[in-house]
């Protein structure tokens, strides 16, 4: 497959390592601004991840510093979106009315009605459209999903997930909530797109102000269900990035923590265990790729599942901004 790449910054960087360590994709074609980068020199990508600084051979690879050319490039079968969020929408509407299937880092988009926008215009040109929640291929989280999905240690009481960094000073665009959507919808995504995929959709949410950046603390509310819980956003600069879940279950405890994943069971026995050793950004663009090939919905992560991600955001920041008032979800 031949396949073109618009951004060039950090996730641009992130995914352009994946797709090199890939023998069945070219990538034809970049679009950026930063002649650095265009000129396939990546080492300054910066980033929150431990990405190795890498220079790529765009000899003969074309350029582009106008996103409207490369969607109209008629010898590319996708386009990857690695760009500010406010742009996701407008050029995924575009890649996808010119036919290209298309990947698109998350969050899909800042509003629920350009989600909806994008999901149907992929579907009136039946082309691949997924969204990149990279999770949803980390083996750690992998693991969640089959432990809550399972009953294998009985009903799920309680989960909490935690997701934190500094204010992202590599970055002059994620600051900015018109273009990023702040920190819910740039990093707590993650933890709100798991929650959906292993509880389902709430009844109703609460979110208070956490910290001085940009950050909250949520509550999913399940009747009769789990209690579960969402903490952490942009901290003062320098906090390194952590992440971590706890989930209890009747019989036992999972937990994910920098020292690895956890099992704790009902007899005392504490168990760590083993996860493999995969690039969850390489997995997700290699399923993405499959799904082109062979025409079929990307049903691991549908962007159906992305919107309902947004809209729970949104509705996440709503309650924030009206101190932790419960908002009824309907997502």
């Amino acid at each position: 497959m031949k396949l073109g790449i618009i951004g060039l910054g950090f996730m641009g960087a992130v995914h352009l390592n994946a797709y090199s360590k890939m023998d069945d994709v070219q990538i034809a074609a970049v679009c950026g601004h930063d002649p650095r980068a265009l000129s396939g020199d990546l080492s300054e990508a910066g980033g929150n991840v431990n990405l190795p600084a890498a220079v790529y051979d765009f000899s003969l690879v074309r350029k582009y510093t106008d996103w409207r050319e490369i969607v109209l490039d008629p010898e590319l079968d996708a386009i990857d979106i690695c760009v500010p969020t406010d742009l996701h929408a407008t050029i995924a509407i575009s890649a996808l009315a010119a036919r290209k299937h298309v990947f698109c880092e998350k969050p899909m988009a800042l509003s629920a009605a350009d989600c909806d926008r994008m999901i149907a215009i992929a579907e009136e040109h039946n082309r691949t459209l997924m969204i990149g929640h990279v999770l949803r291929f980390w083996p750690a989280y992998q693991q969640l999903e089959m432990f809550v999905k399972s009953g294998d240690f009985g009903p799920i009481l309680s989960a909490t997930f935690v997701r934190r960094c500094g204010l992202p000073d590599w970055s002059r665009w994620l600051p900015i909530e018109p273009r990023s959507g702040g920190a819910v919808l740039d990093l707590l995504i993650h933890d709100i797109d798991q929650a959906l995929l292993v509880f389902g959709p709430p009844s109703r949410v609460a979110a208070k102000k956490l910290g001085d950046v940009d950050a909250l603390t949520a509550t999913l509310i399940y009747p009769q269900g789990p209690e579960v819980r969402i903490q952490g956003g942009w901290f003062l600069p320098g906090v390194p990035l952590s992440m971590s879940f706890q989930v209890r279950a009747e019989r036992a405890e999972l937990e994910f923590t920098p020292t690895g994943l956890i099992l704790n069971d009902e007899t005392g026995l504490r168990e760590t265990i083993a996860v493999p050793d995969i690039d969850g950004y390489q997995a997700e663009l290699e399923y993405f790729l499959h799904c082109c090939r062979n025409g079929k919905l990307p049903e691991r992560c549908t962007p159906q599942d992305s919107a309902r991600a947004v809209k729970l955001a949104l509705l996440l920041k709503q309650s924030r901004d009206l101190d932790g008032e419960q908002i009824e979800c309907l997502v």
